[in-house]
């Protein structure tokens, strides 16, 4: 009767490796979910610090008080510790008095992460 009950008590090897190989299984989905809001949270910021620059260039262009020349134009940017480039593309309207400004600015890697049309008035 001893034996019996000796060999009913703890768990065997098996069934410790099923719930290690369980807890494995959550903490590798724990890990790419929390890699996942990390990279949102990169790509969020980027896309602020982006949004900045656009709005420095258009504010700097403003301040000059005069009407933006047509073409297209480039400048580096720098914000939050981030390097980015803002392509200006200036076009004409059918009213003189205002220009199309396009505006994408892009990280270092080359890729656009914000882009913004408006126009600007003669002032």
């Amino acid at each position: 009767m001893t034996r019996n009950r000796r060999a009913s008590v703890g768990f065997t090897l098996l069934e410790v490796l099923v719930a290690l190989a369980v807890v494995a299984l959550a903490l590798v989905a724990a890990m790419r979910a929390a890699g996942g809001v990390l990279d949102g949270a990169q790509r969020n910021l980027a896309s602020v610090l982006a949004r900045q620059c656009a709005e420095n260039t258009l504010v700097e262009q403003r301040l000059l008080r005069v009407m933006p020349a047509t073409g297209t134009g480039q400048q580096a940017c720098s914000e939050g510790g981030m390097d980015f480039t803002v392509n200006t593309d200036v076009r004409p309207t059918p009213n003189p008095n205002f220009r199309r400004v396009a505006l994408d600015v892009r990280n270092a890697a080359g890729w656009t992460v914000w882009s913004v049309v408006t126009i600007v008035g003669n002032p």
